[in-house]
């Protein structure tokens, strides 16, 4: 009997439990709404809609295991995706431009989480003030770049993403080797760090872990998520927009916490994060299909998410905290 109830106790602990049943929850609510949820082709347009959220929730789960949040990643998503839609050739044979195009967007991304990393790790701002400071820095570049909604993506870029390798497209792989890749860094001293110093800064700074060095990585790391995340966006809107990822900060948060991710740090999975993600696009499915006005659903939409958020903490503190 002990026995018994400390596996059942162990498995309400873990950190996928609540997530899970979370989602298994929505997805039977949304299927009773639309029938033909999971239609082949439906689930493939939903892979399309929910990996941005996904990969940009992974990147600021990184951060928060490492005790930290980053609220610019949402003007920085928007960034990125001006200076790619804005810089990319629509003539034939401007592959190798489009290529540099992609490439330095992702050095910016990556400029972009060694600056928070460095205003944070090293000079010791508070990673909520530092980042919301530097998000109207990307935003009013973005601006700059991209006064108004324009520019164009090829569609050879769109159909690559878009592509299929057996029965899953190029975006869902790509949502699935990023997780995996972040299981594979936890098996390194990096990753086993980012986890130390979320739990107990203190503690891994006396066992002679950088944690200035860790901190600002964990940023740089979790800013190729979100470069990752505006190339799944971006070619499905083929456009830029200085606007387009405002609600992925405080959604790409939400989405953490609700799968599992400990704001206090060091607790979390790249799972979760997805689950979470999930769990927030399939809302608003369901908001959709219930028929409510639109002047409700924003409101509805909060409403549903306070309560995930809330029984996400009261589980956390009765089971694992």
């Amino acid at each position: 009997m002990k026995l018994t109830q400390a596996h059942h106790t162990s498995f309400l602990r873990n950190t996928l439990f609540l997530p899970t049943v979370l989602l298994t929850s929505l997805l039977l609510i949304n299927w009773l709404l639309q029938p033909n949820f999971f239609a082949p082709h439906v689930v493939r347009s939903n892979i399309l809609t929910f990996s941005p959220l996904c990969l940009v929730a992974m990147g600021q789960a990184i951060i928060m295991i490492g005790g930290n949040l980053d609220l610019s990643v949402g003007y920085g998503f928007s960034l990125i995706n001006c200076v790619i839609a804005m810089n990319m050739s629509m003539e034939p044979g401007m592959a190798v431009h489009n290529g540099m195009v992609l490439g330095v967007a992702f050095v910016i991304a990556i400029v972009m989480g060694i600056i928070n990393g460095c205003i944070v790790g090293y000079l010791k701002v508070p990673s909520f003030i530092a980042t919301f400071a530097t998000a109207f820095i990307w935003w009013g570049v973005a601006i700059k770049v991209c006064p108004v909604p324009g520019g164009a993506v090829p569609g050879s870029f769109t159909k690559f993403f878009k592509a299929y390798i057996g029965p899953f497209n190029v975006i869902f792989l790509l949502v699935v080797l990023t997780a995996l890749g972040w299981v594979l860094l936890n098996q390194f001293r990096l990753g086993r760090y980012i986890f130390a110093i979320g739990s107990n800064k203190e503690a891994a700074y006396s066992n002679g872990i950088s944690v200035n060095k860790v901190t600002l990585t964990a940023f740089a790391l979790g800013w190729i998520f979100v470069y990752l995340g505006t190339l799944a966006l971006t070619i499905q809107t083929r456009a830029g927009d200085a606007a387009v990822g405002d609600p992925y900060a405080l959604n790409s948060i939400a989405a953490a916490v609700v799968g599992g991710v400990s704001m206090k740090g060091g607790v979390g999975s790249p799972f979760g994060a997805i689950m979470g993600a999930i769990i927030l696009s399939i809302i608003m499915n369901i908001i959709y299909f219930s028929g409510l006005p639109t002047s409700f659903q924003v409101l509805v939409r909060g409403i549903i998410i306070i309560i995930a958020l809330g029984a996400t903490v009261v589980f956390k503190r009765k089971y694992r905290e």
